[in-house]
Order: C-alpha cells, then structure tokens, then sequence
C-alpha cells in the first residue's frame, strides 16, 4: 500500500518523463502494477480535468478493465496489449496532475486507514462493481460536462482504496449516486433542448424550410 503522503507524488512521478508521449504500459509500470486503487484513480483524473476529446473514452475503456478484474478478485493489473500501447500527450497530463497535486496533498492530510472492511477483498470487489458501472457511462457519448461527475466518482473511490480509508470510500459511493442523478438531468436536458438547437441551426443557415 503507498504511504498516505504518496500518492499525488506517485501520480506525477508516473507520468513525468522526457519524451512527448506516455503510454498506459509506462504508466502502470510506475504504480508498481498492483495497485488498482491508485490505478482507478489516476485514469479518472484525466475525466475530472479538461483534456483533448477521445481521452475520456479511453481511459473509461481502461477503467471498464480495470473494474472487471476488481469484481473477480484479481490482483495482478493486467491490461491488453492494444490499450497498453495507447499513449497520450505526456506535458498535458503532467499539467493536469500538477494541478491537482496540491488539492490531493491537503486531501491526504486527513486520510488514514479506517473502517477497513471497505477496502478489504469484499469491499474491493463492491467498489470494483461501482467503477464499471461508472466506466460505462465515460464510454458514452455524454453532453459536455456530463464525464465530470462520474469520473469524480471513480477518483474518490480509487484514492480511498488506494489508501485504505474507508470513509473515503462511503464518500466515493455517496459521489457515484450523486453522479448518476446528474448524469441523468444532464443527458435529459440535453435531449430536451435537441429541437430548440435543431430550430436554431435551420434559422442560421438557412435551411430545411
């Protein structure tokens, strides 16, 4: 398990490097591979930051693995060669990660291991179940803004399994319920004003009747 002052000097030392790209591969390697807490966690934060398209639904892909090995007990990190070799812009992760470094060291400040039935096996397999369902939605093609409270979700959940703070976890799960209520007023506010915009895009460009 890291240390709790660890872990927002664990995610940078992660993606830091010389090179402009940083595969997944690089990535996993640096968190020791074993630890899917911190794995969870830190394919989240690229959602929970802005960042170019197409990078949520990767890491959701990710994240979609990663869970599904948590929900069967495993406990080597393994990941297809395929996604492996994804890689993405090392100096725009290391600008998001930089940004929250700060906020996640005043977070650890206040973590300790605690009501550790929620990070044990059965618990590590209950949050693996909250992530998948949490990764499915970053699949999707949510509305702008819609990835924001589900990869939150997973960040809080990771962290608190990563740090075996089981309250952390509680807090994660009340963010999971909060997230899929705003997903859904998002996604539904979006779907309702589909004909106003669809109205709007035929009065300025002149076409459709």
């Amino acid at each position: 398990m890291p240390s709790s002052d660890a872990t927002s000097q664990l995610l940078l030392k992660a993606v830091r490097g010389e090179s402009e790209k940083v595969t997944v591969r690089e990535i996993i390697d640096a968190l020791d591979a074993r630890s899917f807490g911190m794995a969870v966690l830190l394919f989240a934060l690229p959602s929970v930051v802005p960042m170019p398209p197409g990078v949520p639904t990767v890491v959701g892909i990710i994240l979609l693995i990663v869970s599904v090995q948590m929900t069967f007990g495993r406990e080597d990190l393994w990941l297809p060669g395929i996604l492996s070799k994804q890689s993405f812009d090392r100096k725009s992760l290391v600008g998001a990660f930089e940004g929250l470094a700060p906020k996640l060291a005043v977070i650890e400040k206040v973590m300790k291991p605690r009501l550790l039935f929620m990070t044990g096996r059965i618990g590590s397999i209950f949050i693996g179940v909250i992530v998948l369902v949490m990764a499915i939605v970053l699949i999707l093609p949510l509305p702008p803004g819609g990835n924001f409270p589900p990869a939150l979700a997973c960040a809080v959940l990771g962290l608190g399994l990563a740090q075996r703070d089981g309250a952390l976890v509680l807090l994660g799960l009340v963010v999971s319920v909060v997230a899929m209520i705003a997903v859904s007023f998002v996604t539904l506010v979006f779907i309702q004003s589909l004909p106003e915009l669809w109205g709007w895009l035929q009065r300025t460009l002149g076409f459709g009747g």
